[in-house]
């Protein structure tokens, strides 16, 4: 009973205090997502990092709308809400980097959106302290061929990782997999909200996307949405 009540705390009350709109994502990502695919009834999304099954989520709206994908976090406690919320999906308790192994997390709480692999983003968000654990990490192809078998369709990839991004990236064989979309924060790592734009000149998260022949669609604040140049859009 007990566990019951605190994932109902962790789903619906408390979450609310901090995500009060109709949108579900942290600044509108979602509902460029939903306009962007409206004519598109089913799709399949990777979100790693997907912290919360419900608010913070860029891919819950699509998830009502009946898409189905694999979400990705650190925290056990995120995978088993969703499990509890979102049984359609694949929801998987592991890091995603460039090579298979374990590697050290940092957190402040069991569910929070800021926990990360890279201690230096830990440093700069947990200025009070944090505790480490050891999780463990593969790639994503490894997952892709395990769980998406022959398919290479991608409609999103989404990746909110505090500073990992560009491991998530290289885990990928975009020559196998080519994502519609790619939904990813890219932070200035001097200062980490900055929004002047002038830090992604020579981001290399940012370099790494527009090299694979993505270009910028969407953007807020720290948040960005690239579509891949190859594909018409429908």
């Amino acid at each position: 009973m007990i566990r019951y009540l605190r994932l109902f705390y962790y789903l619906f009350y408390r979450p609310k205090i901090f995500f009060p709109r109709n949108s579900y994502s942290l600044l509108g990502e979602d509902i460029f997502l939903k306009n962007y695919f409206r004519n598109q009834k089913k799709g399949f999304y990777i979100d790693v990092g997907c912290y919360h099954p419900l608010f913070g989520n860029n891919t819950f709206l699509l998830y009502k709308k009946g898409w189905r994908g694999m979400n990705f976090d650190i925290s056990k406690y995120s995978i088993e809400l969703f499990n509890f919320y979102r049984k359609k999906d694949q929801n998987i308790w592991c890091g995603i980097s460039n090579k298979k192994g374990n590697k050290k997390f940092f957190y402040r709480k069991k569910i929070n959106m800021l926990n990360t692999l890279n201690k230096d983003i830990a440093k700069i968000h947990f200025r009070n302290g944090f505790k480490s654990g050891l999780v463990q990490v593969n790639t994503l192809n490894f997952f892709l061929k395990k769980f998406h078998g022959s398919s290479k369709k991608i409609d999103l990839l989404k990746i909110d990782v505090e500073g990992e991004e560009l491991n998530v990236l290289k885990s990928v064989n975009f020559k196998n997999y080519k994502p519609r979309l790619i939904s990813v924060e890219i932070h200035n790592k001097d200062f980490m909200y900055d929004d002047n734009y002038e830090y992604l000149k020579s981001n290399k998260v940012y370099k790494f996307i527009l090299s694979l022949k993505y270009k910028l669609i969407w953007q807020n604040k720290y948040s960005f949405i690239f579509e891949n140049s190859r594909i018409i859009k429908r």
